[in-house]
C-alpha cells in the first residue's frame, strides 16, 4: 500500500487536520438528518444506494458530512471519505478521488487491504486508469469479493461534488456510483452532499440514477434558524468559559451578549450557518478582545439586498479590512 500511499489527497479525508479542524454540528442541531442518515447508514439492503444532500452554500453541507463521518466511523460502518474543496488542486479534480478512497478502505479492512495490495501490485499502473476501472477494481469488485458481516463497512462519504471543476466529472461520478448501487449485493452506500446545480439535477433525474438516489434539499428542511441559535449560544458559552479571555470578559454584564444580540446575530445569518461560523471565529480569536469583536460585527449595517449572503458579504469586507 505505499505506492498507493503516493496518490491520497490528505487534506480530503474527514480525519485529515484540515476536516478535524473544521466545523461540525453541535450536538442539538440538525439532530432528526443526522439520525435519518445514520439509519440509512445502518440498514444493508438500502433501497436507495446513494443519499444526495444538497443544499446552497453556506448551509452548512460540509458540517453535517463531517459530523456523519465521525458519528459512523466511532460505530465502525464508516469506509472512506472524500471532501472536495475548489481551492486545493489535489482536492478540486476527481484524480485522487478513488485512490484516496481505496486507501481508507484498505485501512479500515484487513481483507480489503490484501485484495487492494494485490490488485496494485499486479497492475501498478491502475493510478494512471480511467476513473471507472480504478473504482472497479480499486473499490467495486474488492468490496463485493467479502461478506457482508465480515465487511462491516456501510459507506462512503463525499462531499462537495460541486466543487470538482469538472462538471463532466461530477456527472460521471454519479453515473459510475449509481450503477455500482443498482447490484443489490454491492453492500456499500454512498452519501453525497453538493450544491442544487442545474446539471446534477438533470442527471439524477434519468432513469439510470433516479431510482438508486434518494434527494435530501436542505431548503425543504424545517427552519435552521432554532439550529443556528442554539449552535450561537453554545459556542458564546464557550468563549465565556474560555479562561484565556477570563480578564476581557470579568466586568461584561451577563448575560453576554443578550437575548437581543442572539436574535439578531439569527436574523443576519438568513438561516446560512456559514454566517454564524464566520462570526464565531472572529469573536473568538484569543488575539482580540471578544467583546469589542462582537461590537464590530453588530456596528456592520444590515445588507440592503434580498441575498441570503448580503450580511455575509459585509462581515467579510469588515474582516478583510
Amino acid at each position: 500500500l505505499q505506492y498507493l500511499h503516493q496518490y491520497v489527497a490528505y487534506g480530503a479525508t474527514h480525519s485529515s487536520k484540515d476536516q478535524y479542524d473544521a466545523p461540525k454540528c453541535h450536538t442539538e442541531t440538525r439532530t432528526q438528518l443526522r439520525s435519518d442518515i445514520q439509519n440509512w447508514i445502518k440498514v444493508d439492503e438500502k433501497e436507495t444506494g446513494i443519499m444526495f444532500l444538497q443544499g446552497a452554500a453556506g448551509a452548512g453541507k460540509s458540517c453535517i458530512a463531517r459530523s456523519v463521518c465521525e458519528e459512523a466511523n466511532d460505530s465502525g460502518l464508516l469506509g472512506a471519505s472524500f471532501f472536495f474543496w475548489r481551492y486545493s488542486s489535489d482536492r478540486n479534480n476527481a484524480d485522487k478521488l478513488f485512490t484516496t478512497i481505496a486507501y481508507q478502505l484498505a485501512k479500515v479492512n484487513k481483507e480489503l487491504g490484501k485484495q487492494i495490495a494485490a490488485e496494485i501490485e499486479q497492475n501498478p499502473e491502475i493510478i494512471n486508469k480511467p476513473l471507472e476501472h480504478q473504482f472497479k477494481k480499486l473499490i467495486y469488485e474488492p468490496c463485493l469479493s467479502i461478506p457482508k458481516e465480515e465487511l462491516r463497512v456501510k459507506a462512503i462519504v463525499i462531499d462537495g461534488l460541486d466543487e470538482c471543476t469538472d462538471k463532466l466529472m461530477q456527472m460521471s461520478i454519479l453515473r459510475l456510483l449509481a450503477k455500482a448501487v443498482r447490484n443489490d449485493k454491492f453492500p456499500v452506500g454512498f452519501l453525497i452532499t453538493s450544491r442544487p446545480e442545474l446539471h446534477l439535477q438533470e442527471i439524477i433525474d434519468t432513469k439510470e440514477i433516479i431510482f438508486a438516489t434518494h434527494v435530501i434539499s436542505l431548503s425543504h428542511i424545517q427552519s435552521a434558524s432554532h439550529d443556528i441559535k442554539t449552535y450561537l449560544q453554545s459556542r458564546f458559552s464557550s468563549i465565556l468559559n474560555d479562561q484565556r479571555f477570563k480578564l476581557a470578559l470579568k466586568s461584561v454584564p451577563r448575560p453576554w451578549p443578550s437575548p437581543e444580540t442572539i436574535e439578531r446575530l439569527v436574523h443576519r445569518s438568513s438561516e446560512q450557518f456559514i454566517y454564524a461560523a464566520t462570526v464565531l471565529k472572529f469573536i473568538s480569536s484569543h488575539d482580540h478582545n471578544p467583546v469589542s469583536r462582537l461590537e464590530i460585527v453588530l456596528g456592520i449595517k444590515d445588507g440592503d439586498n434580498d441575498s441570503p449572503f448580503a450580511d455575509l458579504d459585509l462581515l467579510y469586507e469588515e474582516i478583510m479590512s
